[in-house]
């Protein structure tokens, strides 16, 4: 089946205007071409008008082409009965909903932004989540507090985020940030692991929990962690430990040098600093 070219309406067109151009006086051929033209325009605008309150009356979308089959019948794309309910409502289809990983990464940018801004002022300022936010809440410009540390004397701070993107950051004094306190700083040294593999370690255990840990502290602002031999991960706040987490079976002192090696090797900065390994980072 061959595939018609031009409509019906502008082989009409064409053929007038080639017939205006032989039959009509060379000095009226260019005004009657003209509005012929003008005309034919106006005529397709009246069309699509009345084609347009058509498929409204009709439950379609404004936009939904229209043709005649070879009966001479009027045809349109199918509609959904979801989009039908939507367009008879006046609305547009709702916009699909964000994925879990969508929203965590759009709060670890929300949470480095409060990072810059706090920094801007107080280059060594830490925080945390005083009530952990969510987007919605963000998003609508609801006022959420954190708690802040490293800010002179300011304990925490109101964030809000307005329509247009910006950040407004109040500080406030309400008491001491209450850090969680590292447990087993008394406690008898455990016995060295047996650790066959350090790259193996590293891989099926270290690597997942310390990027976990370096993703979530780098949003809060800080910029190193410090390893104990028992695989305790501290950070200091207010100039006192606080424990984050612990890694099972970390290798024992002895293989703490191949373990700088790696964490290097992974764009980390490590070094062993008495019983303790400290790993930095910058990102």
């Amino acid at each position: 089946m061959k595939k018609k070219v031009f409509t019906t309406s502008i082989r009409v067109l064409i053929v007038l205007l080639l017939a205006e151009a032989v039959l009509v006086p060379k000095q009226y051929s260019q005004t009657a071409m003209t509005a012929t033209m003008v005309s034919w325009l106006a005529a397709m605008g009246m069309a699509n008008l009345f084609r347009y309150i058509k498929n409204i009356r009709k439950g379609r979308p404004a936009w939904v082409p229209v043709w005649k089959d070879k009966k001479g019948k009027v045809r349109a794309l199918p509609v959904q009965d979801g989009q039908k309910a939507d367009n008879e409502a006046g609305k547009m289809p709702a916009e699909p909903v964000a994925s879990e990983h969508e929203l965590e990464l759009m709060m670890q940018q929300i949470a480095l932004r409060i990072s810059e801004k706090l920094k801007s002022a107080y280059p060594d300022a830490v925080w945390q989540w005083s009530k952990k936010a969510t987007l919605a809440e963000i998003l609508h410009g609801t006022t959420v507090r954190i708690k802040v540390e490293n800010m002179a004397s300011y304990s925490h701070a109101d964030i809000t985020f307005d329509r247009f993107g910006r950040i407004r950051v109040e500080p406030l004094t309400m008491g001491s940030f209450d850090p969680a306190q590292s447990a087993g700083n008394t406690e008898e040294a455990e016995p060295e692991p047996s650790v066959v593999d350090v790259r193996a370690w590293y891989e099926l255990i270290g690597q997942k929990i310390l990027e976990a840990q370096i993703v979530e502290l780098n949003a809060n602002g800080h910029s190193k962690l410090v390893i104990k031999e028992n695989g305790d991960i501290v950070i200091h706040r207010q100039k006192k430990e606080a424990l984050v987490t612990t890694m099972e079976a970390f290798p024992g002192r002895t293989y703490w040098d191949e373990l700088v090696s790696i964490l290097e090797e992974n764009e980390l900065k490590a070094k062993i600093a008495g019983d303790t390994l400290q790993v930095s980072w910058i990102m």
